[in-house]
């Protein structure tokens, strides 16, 4: 393809023909714009996050590596077409390594945090510390790891997940660390149990996962908090990479217990990002589990229609009974794909959530398309990537998605780059079009519960014509390998008006609901209040070639 030779020029044996690549719904391109807008790096694998994290109503970007001799970094956004390199004047210049990273306000001061996880994939070499990154709210961030207890044991991780498991009104951690379960020439078996911390709510945490009874004690390599029975507390799933994975369940009373096995929902064994979503908009959280094993020849294969041995996607959909259902086939979702970071968001404002996946693995052979699937009204799964250039080459690892520029729709942003210095590459904009649907954003604030209000959930009720729908969302950064803005940017298609919004809180129980609400603006929440704050609304003119 870069030598302008392909289809042609390449062996019968070896082609992989156009028509296996051909796009199943035009969605329009999205430009790659990384460079032009000041977000060039040359990192290896890494992790990212979009969020506001100086309170300017302006989504910035934040990134980290797994190289030891680089550190995370900042990029503001400047609200004119760029973004500005503040690493040095926030105090990260020192934050050195991490494959992953993931924000939350764990103080519920008003000021987003970040928390840096390392030594995924390096075994007993991996017992490297997190890092707790305060927002000092002046643009600088201190790391408080030791001082909050975070930094008491040094565990090799890659990922972690925030979520008010007790319902108390600050955020607890739980942190999904690497046993070594499969011993090979001269490793043992160690184990490095998952860490459940309870916030204190005075700024230090206390490990609790051993009463919890969520050690794990796997290879763990995604970590996600949802209520998927709707009981009002969150339950936690964990993939894991060459064992079963858990679904653990909250009774309330601060103990789990894992049901994955009697619900179904252990596989696939070899797995790596996850998240619970409504990808159906029926009110329940549904579950995504990526298959993570093979090779080049079994992505080939795979495009192909060829048998393989690769490791394939599950897609558990709710039953709304306490159960999920395996629709994996059905939905177009059970392929191979390899994927390492992946997130989800809304591409074209019609309500269903789509879904990116950053592909490869180490070895430097292993070069395959990144993609995108598109939400086909929650009946099933589009396959995009062509159609709107999202097929890079690069190792993909921190995927997010937010509206970056103000206009009412997601970009994407992936941080590239392989395990190895030599496979280090630069990040990806994914700049969208627009798609002339409706949408409503919504920044809840908790007050009751936790200040970012991750776990509270959303309805908002649209008509179009006579006809009525819902769309659903819960609060919170989305999948395990990259983070999303906490802000919910909810696409609502073609309605003609909003009916109502609803919003159920975590710690309170309290469920708000707002009717006149317009279309097209970005709203803050308070779970105080019972009006809607429009808080100051930036823009700026996407860059163009």
């Amino acid at each position: 393809m870069t030598l302008g030779t392909y289809p042609d020029e390449v062996p019968a044996e070896h082609l992989v023909p156009p028509e296996a690549l051909e796009p199943e719904y035009e969605l329009g391109r999205f430009e790659n714009i990384a460079v032009e807008v000041g977000l060039y790096t040359l990192d290896p694998a890494g992790g990212s996050i979009v969020e506001d994290f100086d309170n300017d109503g302006l989504l910035d970007i934040m990134t980290s590596t797994m190289d030891p001799c680089k550190s995370a970094r900042y990029f503001h956004n400047d609200g004119n077409g760029v973004f500005s390199d503040y690493t040095d004047r926030a105090g990260l210049a020192g934050q050195l390594g991490g494959l992953n990273m993931v924000q939350s306000d764990y103080n519920n001061d008003g000021w987003m945090d970040v928390l840096i996880m390392r030594g995924g994939w390096l075994g007993t070499d991996g017992r490297m510390r997190m890092s707790l990154l305060e927002n000092n709210g002046d643009g600088s961030f201190t790391d408080v790891a030791h001082r909050s207890g975070l930094g008491s044991t040094a565990y090799p991780s890659q990922s972690a997940s925030w979520g008010d498991y007790d319902n108390d009104g600050d955020l607890d951690l739980y942190s999904c660390n690497e046993s070594i379960t499969h011993g090979r020439i001269g490793v043992d078996r160690v184990t490095f149990p998952g860490q459940l911390f309870r916030n204190n709510g005075d700024g230090t945490f206390t490990d609790v996962a051993v009463e919890a009874g969520v050690t794990n004690a796997r290879y763990c390599k995604g970590s996600t908090w949802g209520d998927y029975d709707n009981d009002g507390d969150l339950d936690l799933y964990l993939s894991n990479t060459g064992d079963d994975n858990r679904l653990y369940r909250n009774d309330g009373r601060g103990r789990f217990r894992d049901v994955a096995r009697e619900l179904g929902v252990t596989g696939p064994v070899y797995s790596f990002p996850t998240w619970f979503w409504d990808y159906d908009n029926d009110g329940w959280l549904d579950l995504f589990v990526s298959g993570y094993r093979g090779d080049v020849a079994d992505v080939a294969s795979d495009y192909l229609g060829l048998p393989t041995a690769g490791a394939r996607h599950r897609l558990y959909r709710n039953d709304g009974a306490g159960g999920f259902v395996d629709v994996s086939r059905e939905s177009g979702i059970s392929r191979v794909h390899l994927p390492m970071g992946a997130n989800f968001g809304d591409l074209d404002n019609d309500g269903f959530p789509d879904l990116y996946m950053g592909t490869g693995n180490p070895s430097f052979e292993t070069i395959v398309p990144n993609v995108m699937y598109r939400n086909d009204r929650g009946l099933r799964f589009q396959d995009v990537t062509f159609s709107g250039g999202f097929g890079h080459l690069q190792k993909g690892h921190g995927v997010a998605f937010g509206d970056l520029d103000r206009d009412g729709d997601q970009d994407i942003f992936a941080q590239m780059g392989g395990a190895y210095p030599a496979g280090a590459f630069s990040n990806a904009l994914f700049a969208n079009p627009g798609h002339g649907n409706n949408w409503l954003t919504v920044r809840p604030v908790g007050v009751w519960s936790n200040r970012a209000a991750i776990g509270a959930r959303i309805e908002v009720e649209v008509a179009e014509g006579e006809e009525r729908r819902s769309v659903f969302a819960v609060v919170g950064s989305g999948g395990s390998f990259g983070a999303s803005s906490i802000e919910q940017e909810i696409g609502l298609g073609k309605a003609d008006r909003i009916v109502s919004l609803k919003v159920r809180w975590p710690a309170s129980g309290t469920i708000q609901v707002f009717t006149d609400v317009p279309l097209d603006v970005h709203l803050e929440v308070r779970e105080d209040a019972d009006t809607l704050l429009d808080p100051p609304r930036f823009s700026f003119e996407r860059l163009r070639r």
